[in-house]
């Protein structure tokens, strides 16, 4: 048998098989992803349980405890809405992911716009259409993590702008006066997160778990 008549005969044992090996390795991707699916539902259960745990607890009596605690309820709350976003869901390792990244790999994702008192409108105008979380930080420090969600009504610029207004739209409540009170001192980013009504959730969701993450000290959960 010649060269080519050989290449010939293995392209059409290649092409007879194909099917059969796509098939099983199409098989074997399903059961990866039902194992890995598997795995993080039993470490989101077990993390329940550890809530539930500490929801029982004398430590309760203690107000950052209490506060941690609600914290993870709220976010098993979200994970088990039949409501809740579709874009946060655990990870092969039981991570809980939002838009698929976990909160370390948000948290590398911030725009840095510059000091709070000197952001204009002509700087902020480019994210007045997006939604998303933005972040306050005295001297490396960060004291503040906030969120903009109305995408239809100014996004980033709006909510920023509220912090400067001689009105007291953006100063409610005691972190919101801290702000417009060191707007010198303050440097701003921002973490787009989406621009629909749908990313809303996603944005309150990533919310709570930013200030978890980075604890900051200005933030209404940790005045309580």
């Amino acid at each position: 048998m010649g060269f080519w008549n050989r290449v010939g005969k293995l392209v059409e044992t290649a092409i007879e098989v194909a099917p059969v090996v796509m098939g099983t390795l199409q098989q074997e991707a399903t059961k990866k992803q039902a194992s890995m699916h598997q795995e993080a539902e039993r470490r989101v259960r077990e993390h329940e349980k550890k809530v539930s745990k500490a929801e029982n607890s004398d430590r309760m009596s203690d107000p950052n405890f209490a506060r941690k605690v609600k914290e993870e309820r709220e976010i098993l709350n979200r994970y088990y809405s039949p409501t809740s976003n579709t874009n946060v869901s655990p990870n092969s390792s039981g991570e809980i992911t939002y838009k698929g990244l976990t909160v370390t790999q948000w948290n590398r994702k911030w725009i840095w716009l510059g000091p709070l008192d000197a952001l204009s409108i002509d700087t902020l105008k480019h994210y007045n259409k997006v939604i998303g979380l933005y972040k306050m930080v005295i001297n490396g420090n960060v004291v503040y993590v906030g969120k903009a969600i109305e995408f239809s009504n100014g996004g980033f610029r709006k909510r920023i702008r509220d912090y400067r207004r001689s009105s007291n739209s953006g100063r409610t409540h005691g972190s919101g006066r801290k702000i417009h009170e060191n707007t010198g001192n303050l440097q701003v980013s921002i973490l787009i997160v989406g621009s629909k009504s749908e990313d809303v959730k996603l944005v309150e969701s990533l919310e709570i778990a930013m200030i978890k993450y980075l604890d900051p000290v200005w933030n209404v959960q940790h005045n309580r």
